[in-house]
C-alpha cells in the first residue's frame, strides 16, 4: 500500500482530535508513530491486527487499538486489519482454527451436536476450548506472518515500479 493512498484514506491526527469520544485518550494518542504511514509501521500494524483477528472473543477493535498504542504502530491500520474477523468470516475462521488445534492435539470432534442451553454450551465449550485456543494461536501467527510478508512484497513491488517509470520518463526527456 503506497503512503499517498494511506494518507488519503486514513483519518489524520487532527481529525481524530476533534472526535468527542476520543478526548479522554488524547494523552495517549499524541504519539506521531500512531499515525505514521511508513512501510514498516504499516506492516507491523497490519500483522498486529491480523493476529488479533484470531482472538476468540468479540473485542477485536478495542484489542487492536490497545495493541497499536502499546506497539507504537498505526492505529487505523491495526483496527482495519482486525476486521478480517467479521460476522461473515468468524465461523469459518474459528472452525478452521479448531480443526488445526484438534489435529495437533489428536482430539476427535464431538459426536453429538451442541444443545443451545446453558448446560449444553458449557459442556461443549469444555470439549473444544483447548483445540480452539491452540488453533487460534497457530493460525494467528501464520496469518500475521503471511500478511506481513505479502504486504511487504506488494509495497516494495509498487515502489520499484514507480521508480522505474520515473526513471524511464526522465531518461526519455534527456534524449530530446
Amino acid at each position: 500500500m503506497p503512503r499517498r493512498l494511506l494518507d488519503r484514506i486514513l483519518p489524520s491526527y487532527r481529525r481524530i482530535q476533534r472526535q468527542w469520544f476520543l478526548r479522554p485518550f488524547a494523552a495517549v494518542l499524541h504519539d506521531p508513530a500512531l499515525w505514521s504511514t511508513h512501510r514498516r509501521n504499516v506492516l507491523r500494524a497490519s500483522a498486529a491486527g491480523l493476529f488479533i483477528a484470531f482472538v476468540p472473543f468479540p473485542i477485536h477493535t478495542a484489542l487492536a487499538g490497545i495493541a497499536a498504542v502499546y506497539l507504537r504502530v498505526n492505529i487505523a491500520v491495526a483496527i482495519l486489519a482486525s476486521w478480517v474477523a467479521n460476522p461473515l468470516t468468524m465461523a469459518p475462521m474459528y472452525y478452521g482454527a479448531y480443526s488445526v488445534g484438534a489435529r495437533l492435539l489428536g482430539h476427535n470432534p464431538p459426536d453429538e451436536a451442541l444443545e443451545f442451553t446453558l448446560e449444553g454450551l458449557t459442556e461443549g465449550l469444555e470439549l473444544i476450548w483447548q483445540p480452539l485456543l491452540l488453533g487460534c494461536l497457530i493460525c494467528a501467527i501464520a496469518l500475521s506472518a503471511l500478511g506481513y510478508v505479502t504486504l511487504n512484497w506488494l509495497w516494495v513491488r509498487h515502489v520499484r515500479r514507480r521508480f522505474r517509470r520515473r526513471n524511464a520518463g526522465a531518461s526519455s526527456r534527456r534524449r530530446v
